[in-house]
């Protein structure tokens, strides 16, 4: 499920945060080797649609892997996420009037049909689902998902319209390591110091008959 997603990220580099340090979920612990970051807004800082946090969480790296709006695909990781989870004031140093975070599922291809945005879950249907009691119920339209609503015990989920006033999200870090591009003279620098010595060995070479 690839998007484009340029016209979210108009003007965010603006936007400041504050994230609680990145924490990885180990696969001698049980888990995904997977690294997680709850990040929330900078105070005065304005709030993001669904699809503005989609994009700044595709846009985050950490030691070289690729980020994305969290998918918690079973009840083991959502057990991990909640031990992990230190609430929005906290991670802000200041009292906040909320406590959940938007996360990687949308049904806005099709009602009713969650699936994960993005990592290696991307375009797959939710088989781990923590929704809270009477949801999802698209009140008003609602196509994103957040966890933690009102229960930061059980990290409930309950889903959102995609402009409520994103405040916080979770990323998730996983892959291959995001290459980093080498700068376009460098080819070049690297061609032409391996010519010239090459030419060096030669007179060297010729110098000794």
């Amino acid at each position: 499920m690839k998007r484009i997603l340029a016209t979210a990220v108009v003007s965010l580099a603006l936007i400041s945060s504050a994230a609680a340090a990145p924490f990885q979920w180990t696969a001698v612990s049980g888990g995904n080797d997977h690294w997680y970051e709850f990040v929330v807004l900078g105070v005065g800082d304005p709030s993001l649609s669904a699809t503005q946090a989609e994009a700044l969480a595709e846009s985050s790296s950490f030691m070289g892997l690729g980020g994305y709006l969290a998918t918690i695909t079973s009840a083991a990781e959502q057990s991990f996420l909640n031990m992990n989870w230190t609430g929005a004031g906290s991670v802000t140093g200041q009292f906040l009037d909320y406590s959940y975070f938007l996360i990687g599922a949308t049904d806005r291809d099709t009602e009713g049909s969650f699936e994960w945005l993005g990592g290696p879950d991307d375009g797959n249907p939710l088989g781990h689902t923590n929704w809270k009691l009477g949801e999802p119920n698209n009140a008003g339209g609602e196509d994103y998902v957040v966890a933690w609503w009102e229960d930061s015990a059980t990290g409930a989920w309950n889903d959102v319209p995609g402009n409520s006033g994103v405040r916080a999200y979770l990323v998730e870090y996983s892959g291959a390591p995001v290459p980093v591009p080498l700068p376009a003279a460098l080819p070049l620098l690297v061609g032409g110091l391996g010519l010239l010595g090459f030419a060096a060995h030669r007179r060297r070479r010729t110098s000794e008959v």
